[in-house]
């Protein structure tokens, strides 16, 4: 990893683990920074393609008020009011129309601004099959910096809190965020899909790769992983099976078993 790494914008989760070993001094996988961003400690940028939809208040007024003092926002789409390539994780999320879940930005007034993918039509969401991974979004070299100084100081560290983040990738007539402006709250937990490989446990992937490999690799050898592939499609029409995220999902796991047997020489 370079030392001119600190001037970039925007460093791979991959070069985030090269640099944040460099500056502690100690080894740094790709893995931890995952679990970091998984704690609330690092905020990631997914690209996209998506246009920016305002959102109302989908129940009357006094009933709208009380699920927003639970916590709860459901809203309904407006009118279309921009374009946007990119943004930051963790970011809001709420309930559209019935049943639907969006993404969403927020101005410096608090309002929703929904992020609907241009290839599907539907509103990107934390299952959506358009959200790319981890390991596809980029991260701040500041934010690795400031996890270094925090790592190489022996003072205890309080819990992160949500980073509002001004929204440069959005081509509207208002600044977005991915937060309110303001807002504070602490992290619990990074949105599940984008987290996949992150989230699950080592022994989960091991034995996803193990599978495919026994499935593909068997005496007929009627099958590769592509066909593999096709065939769980054929099967399970089910939300959130889509060729790109098994193609995702089957190549993570490869890594790791191959990971694996390598320590094991």
């Amino acid at each position: 990893m370079s030392k001119l790494s600190k001037f970039k914008s925007r460093i791979s989760p991959k070069e985030a683990a090269v640099l944040l070993s460099r500056l502690i001094d100690e080894e740094v996988t790709e893995n931890d920074i995952s679990m970091m961003y998984t704690n609330g400690w690092i905020t990631a940028r997914v690209n996209c393609f998506a246009t920016i939809v305002k959102l109302t208040p989908l129940l009357a007024p006094e009933e709208h008020a009380k699920q927003v003092e639970l916590g709860r926002y459901f809203m309904k789409p407006g009118e279309d009011c921009g374009l946007c390539v990119g943004f930051d994780i963790p970011a809001d999320q709420v309930d559209i129309g019935d049943g639907g879940r969006a993404y969403v930005l927020r101005d410096d007034d608090g309002g929703f601004y929904a992020l609907r993918d241009h290839a599907t039509e539907s509103f990107l969401n934390d299952i959506h099959d358009s959200m790319p991974h981890f390991e596809e979004g980029f991260i701040s070299p500041s934010e690795i910096y400031e996890l270094a100084e925090s790592a190489n100081d022996d003072k205890p560290v309080q819990a992160p809190k949500g980073r509002v983040r001004p929204n440069d990738n959005c081509i509207c007539s208002m600044t977005l965020y991915n937060f309110p402006p303001g807002d504070n709250r602490p992290i619990k937990q990074a949105p599940a899909i984008m987290l996949q490989a992150a989230q699950e446990a080592p022994s989960f992937a091991l034995a996803v790769a193990a599978l495919v490999e026994i499935a593909t690799n068997g005496e007929t050898k009627k099958r590769n992983q592509s066909s593999l592939i096709d065939e769980i499609l054929d099967k399970y029409e089910l939300r959130g099976l889509s060729r790109s995220n098994l193609e995702k999902m089957f190549s993570q796991a490869n890594r790791k078993l191959t990971d694996a047997r390598a320590t094991k020489i």
